[in-house]
């Protein structure tokens, strides 16, 4: 929860943040940088690059500022930090409504996400209002994945398996393949949701395996 009155207060503030909630974190930078204080960012994982269009990408290290008085751990939910906003009769300027609108794309999957309801649209629309860089974020939200990407995606379709009568995929995934292709975990999850949209797939199962065992990971259904 962000308290508002530390903020204020803080000279120096560190944001933490992962890839779920970069977006987010990039808004509150901006949000800090209007108040003439000194901000920092951190992150915890690698950020996707296809998130490399936001205001301060380029700002986020590693290490963590220890100098910093107050700390806010960027989260995911952007439609709350959205309210935060208005709530607290703070201006979004076209940094952070960019920001914003990227948080939303993340947190719904580019809108196709079951929760994604009429609020977020509304929300978006206000966004686009208020001068976010809507069309860069759709591009690289939605069209640019980085080569390790594909590299993985090419690995797992090829021995990717249809059983049940087609209707489930069976993903398997080694860390050699990740070392190979360069790609992470968290693309395998993606590639999941590539696989479930096959005709006749209601169900994709993503397993871990080696020369000697395989192990269940993750599921997905539609």
């Amino acid at each position: 929860m962000l308290e508002l009155n530390k903020i204020l207060d803080a000279s120096h503030i560190l944001i933490t943040t992962d890839d779920n909630s970069f977006a987010n974190a990039n808004a509150l930078y901006s949000y800090i940088l209007t108040l003439h204080k000194k901000v920092s960012m951190h992150y915890v994982e690698t950020i996707d690059s296809n998130l490399s269009f936001l205001p301060w990408f380029d700002k986020a290290r590693s290490s963590k500022a220890v100098s910093a008085e107050y700390t806010l751990n960027a989260t995911a939910d952007t439609k709350a930090l959205f309210l935060f906003f208005k709530e607290n009769n703070i201006k979004i300027n076209p940094k952070m409504a960019t920001s914003l609108y990227a948080g939303i794309l993340k947190r719904y999957n580019v809108f196709v996400s079951d929760d994604c309801d009429g609020t977020i649209f509304a929300i978006s629309s206000e966004l686009i209002a208020l001068n976010a860089e809507y069309r860069a974020a759709n591009e690289y939200m939605r069209n640019r994945v980085p080569l390790s990407y594909l590299r993985l995606k090419a690995l797992l379709f090829k021995s990717m398996l249809l059983v049940d009568s087609a209707t489930v995929a069976e993903l398997y995934v080694s860390e050699g393949e990740l070392q190979e292709s360069g790609a992470s975990m968290k693309d395998a999850y993606l590639l999941m949701n590539e696989a479930l949209s096959l005709v006749n797939v209601n169900k994709v199962m993503l397993y871990e395996y080696d020369k000697n065992k395989r192990m269940l990971i993750k599921e997905i259904k539609k």
